[in-house]
């Protein structure tokens, strides 16, 4: 477990959030799929998928795509959500 990147993780809210969005989708999102579903403005998702994307957190299916990119959780994703799924307080925690 990289600690600082866990804890890099759990200092924000919308990070936690589209991180477990991506986890529990059945299939790669788009940055306007995450957006509405998050609930957030699209420069928002655009920047904190980004910073995702370059903590090795998520994977880009169509890189060579500029429009309409498919994103997932990547296995090092999956288990930098480990710690925050067994938390009592995640559902508090990605209100912000």
């Amino acid at each position: 477990m990289d600690w600082s990147k866990f804890a890099w993780l759990n200092r924000g809210g919308r990070r936690k959030k589209i991180l477990l969005l991506l986890n529990d989708a059945n299939r790669p999102l788009t940055t306007k799929e995450i957006k509405d579903s998050a609930k957030i403005a699209i420069s928002q998702a655009s920047a904190t998928i980004s910073e995702l994307y370059q903590q090795g957190m998520l994977s880009c299916k169509n890189p060579q795509d500029k429009i309409g990119r498919l994103y997932e959780i990547s296995k090092f994703g999956k288990e930098m959500l480990q710690p925050l799924k067994n938390s009592p307080n995640i559902a508090e925690n990605t209100n912000n």
